[in-house]
């Protein structure tokens, strides 16, 4: 070729009988491409649709038409442009009761029903919208047809249920707008809606599944051929009408065959929805100006090796499924042993992708599979009922290595070499009104690994409660950098990461303030992403640049903007650093004509932060650095003033004091380990032992003595904690910084600053309340001066030799001489076999130790200390060895007033603390059991280890006879704080029944692991 070839189409309509085909033959050639387009000023169409006519009145008496269409199928039926209904019954009909083989059902009417394999049960489940056909229908039986059942409930939990509506029978043609098709007879049936008139009406049924199919090869690809300017219209897409029927595995791709064992067994084999225009190793291939529209299945499928294609400035609307469809899912394309495979390098530019997945409403707006650098940006993608745009594929699974979540990894073979995802971009795209059917989903959905990844500068809004995430991390995802997205209108939370690892989101910007990170999230770093107050304070630069660019806006206008006047800049602002890291911004406020709606302040020309008001808190600064900030106004319309004079700030030194310092806590679950909340790092976390109640805490030893200036905390979630931080010289003596207790945290990162001078060497931070969560920390920061060294090196002299008393055979009672110091004595260390194990205040010469091990010998000391932390020797050690367990109330008889199965009375004298007896199920507090020691004998301790951790109130009586009682232990007044609780008496008492009511349990009902009573020691 030695120019582009131009084929230019007149304005009509091209009805097509067969698909139009391209092979490599057909390619552009020396640099030059082959270019079919609409005429200067045509608006041609290219349809794969029919023309019905020839209609007669059927039915009178409720306005049924009929035309005689021969020997077609159909499932879409368009009149004047209007996508109908097919034949469908009300939403969730009564009477289904699922079966083996399908349903039970009560409405014995259907059995009646003429052509019963045409009929179709159409069920919603979270993200799918499954179909499958009726076999037959006999009395009370409806059975479906095989291998579409099977295959429905091959995922555990995600089966399908009973019929959101059952769809495409005569008989249920009763509403104006509805349609249905008589297969057998040829006949098509149409009741009209108000003011359609069938003699002049533009019926049209699709006749062609691929309008156009683009078909290369690895060795012979087609290459430089462009569409433009074209509408594509009317396409169908029968096979949900087969027996496999439309089961999702997501996002359209379907579940078929009879050879599906388990549902493992099928996810490498999903079947992708074809597109009415399908590209397959198609090179520089491109889709510019045209029009998607009316068609039965995916609007544009690009195959594999598939490279270099550009789709900008289209229309994608009433769609059957996806819009737009790039990439595919199968071993070929996530592993190729061949380069040429890979679909690659594609733009997805400026495009309108609206109205479409309205049949198949678990397909999406825009999809892109295994690919290599598809950059999705400036899209308008609204109206759809699940989510917007979805990258990546395979749950993590065919990804290098495996998804250790899942055992055998699901059975998809483990690959040593990562898949294709990579450098897939999702920019400036205007998302919205989504999610309108569906669950489960997002405005943005990915999955598996893609290094390189980015979602960057998309403006979301409307986003309902179905989305678990308006940006959804899902299953593997991996390597993302979230970052400079804005969201309006979240109901449930702007981010949720489900299995992601290794991602960054930060500098966001949202009216909601929620996320999430679950199910193995792990080094990720969520931090600095600003809570603003409404929509109209959310950066304008970020707001107006999303969507499509100007010179593409026509395809798809938004209101029209009146006010074009930006407000004036606002005045110079203040800083206060109050941390090393964090600069408090301050300035005089901007005017607008209409009113000023939001602030976006910039660090270094970069968009930094927003406010509603004229103040905003920058973290993550560098101590000592300089920066330089600005401030613009916005007002509703968007307009964005100039810039403040600038601000030049030189932050103050320091450093974080608790950085890799050491630390102890209440507990740990691996591998949340207490380090990692003093590492630096904002992607690992400390977090309590698992399913422990409140309170927790973890300390840090700063090493030396400070005026703390203040702490940092970053929880893991993004709210719902309170907490209270104190500072210590000497672990014992605490002076409060920070009290948080009376309300939850709002948000993820909480500041606090000294409100006066607090010294110490020793920073606690205890949990008292988690909203379930359990205490969970990224970071504990911690900023301050030091003290001057003490002149004090004088070390008390050594406590006397403590005195172990046994209380019980786990526990003792420890007391010792008082040390003496020249400047006195102002705490004690405890150690039990060299390891400490508590610190007291001057004033506790004493300390009980309990979970000690019977017939096992424990050596104590004790170190004395002054305020500057100077140590005594250690005091002459105390030996012991702890009695036996003579439980008396081991295996001794036992009543209850009640019992539920298994816990039975027997298995709270057995011994055993992983079996329990509880009270019978459901009945009120309170509850009581009795344990017959055999024979009067002398009781001086009993220990009660409940169920839960707290939340009991309790009468503990003994008694000789079994009718007078005596109290030994009253805990009626208020609420145990720990599973296990103690009763000791001064003296010993003589009984042979021990007898505990549980008066309150918090609803949990009397329940206890073990009662076990002791005598002297």
């Amino acid at each position: 070729m030695q120019r582009d070839i131009h084929v230019e189409l007149a304005s009509g309509t091209y009805r097509l009988t067969s698909t139009f085909t391209l092979s490599s033959q057909d390619s552009g050639t020396n640099g030059h491409r082959i270019v079919y387009e609409a005429a200067p000023g045509a608006h041609p169409v290219v349809s794969g649709g029919s023309q019905v006519s020839g209609w007669t009145l059927d039915d009178k008496t409720h306005n049924i038409w009929k035309a005689h269409v021969g020997n077609v199928d159909t499932r879409q039926l368009w009149v004047n442009g209007e996508l109908e209904t097919r034949a469908r019954s009300g939403k969730n009909p009564a009477g289904f009761t699922k079966t083996a083989t399908g349903y039970k059902i009560t409405d014995t009417s259907l059995d009646a029903y003429r052509n019963q394999s045409d009929m179709e049960v159409v069920s919603a489940w979270g993200w799918m919208l499954m179909r499958c056909p009726v076999q037959s229908i006999s009395g009370d039986t409806m059975t479906i047809q095989q291998p579409c059942f099977h295959n429905a409930n091959l995922h555990q939990g995600e089966e399908i249920q009973n019929p959101t509506w059952l769809e495409n029978a005569k008989e249920l043609l009763d509403t104006p707008g509805e349609w249905y098709l008589d297969k057998s007879a040829g006949d098509l049936y149409y009741m009209p809606k108000q003011g359609q008139d069938l003699a002049t009406a533009d019926v049209t049924i699709p006749r062609v599944q691929d309008l156009v199919d683009v078909n290369g090869t690895a060795d012979h690809p087609v290459t430089g051929v462009s569409f433009r300017g074209i509408t594509f219209s009317y396409s169908t897409w029968l096979a949900p009408s087969s027996s496999d029927g439309l089961i999702e595995g997501q996002a359209g791709f379907r579940i078929v065959g009879s050879d599906n064992p388990d549902f493992d067994s099928t996810r490498l084999k999903w079947v992708k929805t074809p597109g009415a225009v399908n590209v397959g190793f198609g090179h520089d291939i491109g889709f510019q100006d045209n029009t998607f529209t009316h068609l039965g299945a995916v609007g544009l499928n690009l195959n594999t090796g598939t490279q270099g294609s550009d789709i900008t400035g289209n229309v994608f609307k009433e769609i059957a499924g996806t819009g737009i469809q790039v990439g595919g899912t199968d071993v070929i394309d996530a592993h190729p042993s061949d380069p040429r495979d890979i679909t690659k390098d594609t733009t997805v530019d400026n495009n309108v992708v609206t109205q479409v997945a309205d049949q198949y409403n678990g397909s999406l707006g825009i999809f892109a599979g295994y690919t290599d650098h598809t950059v999705i940006t400036h899209n308008k993608v609204y109206d759809l009922p699940y989510s917007g745009i979805s990258v990546g594929w395979g749950w993590g699974l065919t990804d290098q290595g495996g998804d250790s979540n899942y055992p055998g990894n699901s059975g998809v073979p483990v690959w040593n070499t990562p898949t294709t995802s990579r450098d897939n971009v999702v920019s400036d795209n205007r998302i919205y009104d989504i999610m309108k059917s569906q669950a489960d989903g997002g405005a943005i959905y990915t999955l598996s690994a893609n290094p390189g990844g980015v979602v960057s500068g998309n403006y979301v809004s409307d986003v309902p409660p179905p989305a678990y995430g308006a940006i959804y991390q899902d299953e593997g995802s991996r390597y993302w950098h979230t970052t400079g997205n804005a969201f309006c209108n979240v109901a449930y939370q702007w981010l949720l990461l489900n299995h992601g690892m290794d991602i960054t989101a930060d500098g966001n910007f949202t009216t909601q303030p929620a996320f999430s990170t679950q199910f193995n999230s792990t080094n990720d770093t969520i931090g600095h992403n600003p809570t603003v107050d409404g929509c109209e304070q959310l950066p304008a630069s970020i707001v107006d640049n999303a969507g499509l660019q100007p010179a593409y806006q026509h395809l798809d206008p938004g209101p029209v903007v009146t006010d074009r006047t930006a407000p004036t800049a606002p005045g110079k602002a203040s800083a206060v650093t109050d941390f090393p890291t964090v600069a408090d911004l301050s300035w005089p406020a901007a005017t607008d004509d209409t009113g000023v709606t939001g602030y976006a302040v910039y660090q270094d020309g970069k968009l930094a932060s927003a406010s509603t008001g004229t103040s905003v808190r920058i973290p993550d600064l560098t101590a000592g650095a300089t920066y330089t900030f600005t401030v613009t106004a916005r007002d509703a319309a968007g307009n964005e003033s100039p810039a403040s004079p600038p601000l030049t700030v030189t932050m103050p030194s320091g450093t974080d004091l608790a950085l890799d310092k050491p630390v102890t806590e209440s507990s740990y679950s691996q591998p949340n380990t207490p380090d990692l909340a003093v590492d630096g790092d904002l992607s690992t976390r400390w977090a309590q032992g698992l399913g422990l109640p409140d309170p927790s805490w973890i300390q840090v030893d700063l090493g030396a003595q400070y005026d703390v200036t203040g702490a940092i905390t970053t929880f893991e979630k993004a709210n719902g904690y309170k907490y209270k931080i104190e500072v210590s010289p000497d672990e014992v003596h605490w002076t409060t910084l920070d009290d948080h207790t009376g309300s939850a945290t709002t948000a993820q990162t909480n500041y606090s600053p000294a409100a006066q001078e607090t010294d110490g060497r020793y920073v606690r931070l205890t949990v008292t309340g988690s909203n379930s969560n359990g205490g969970s920390i990224y970071e504990l920061q911690v900023y301050g001066t030091p003290l001057p060294p003490s002149t004090d090196h004088t070390p008390p002299a050594a406590p006397g030799q403590p005195t172990a008393t046994p209380l019980l055979p786990s526990a003792l009672d420890l007391t010792w001489p008082a040390a003496t110091d020249d400047t006195g004595v102002t705490s004690y260390e405890v150690y039990q076999d060299g390891k400490r194990i508590a610190v007291t205040d001057q004033t506790q010469t004493h300390l009980r130790v309990t979970g000690l091990t019977p017939r096992t010998a424990y050596s104590f000391t004790v170190v004395a200390r002054d305020a500057a932390l100077n140590a005594s020797d250690p005091s002459p050690a105390a030996a012991i060895t702890m009695p036996a367990d003579n439980d008396l109330a081991l295996h001794k008889a036992v009543t209850v007033s009640s019992f539920s199965q298994p816990n039975t009375p027997d298995l709270a004298v057995d011994g055993d603390l992983s079996t329990r007896w509880a009270q019978g199920l459901g009945l009120p507090d309170p509850s009581w059991i009795q344990v017959d020691l055999g024979s009067v004998t002398s009781v001086s301790s009993v220990v009660t280890t409940f169920e839960k951790p707290s939340g009991y109130k309790y009468l503990l009586e003994y008694s000789a006879d079994g009718t007078n009682w005596s109290t030994f232990d009253d805990h009626t007044a208020n609420y145990t704080s720990s599973s296990a609780d103690y009763s000791f008496l001064p003296a010993p008492v003589s009984a042979r029944y021990l007898r505990l009511t549980v008066t309150a349990s918090s609803w949990n009902g009397g329940s206890i692991y073990e009662l076990q009573a002791y005598g002297g020691f």
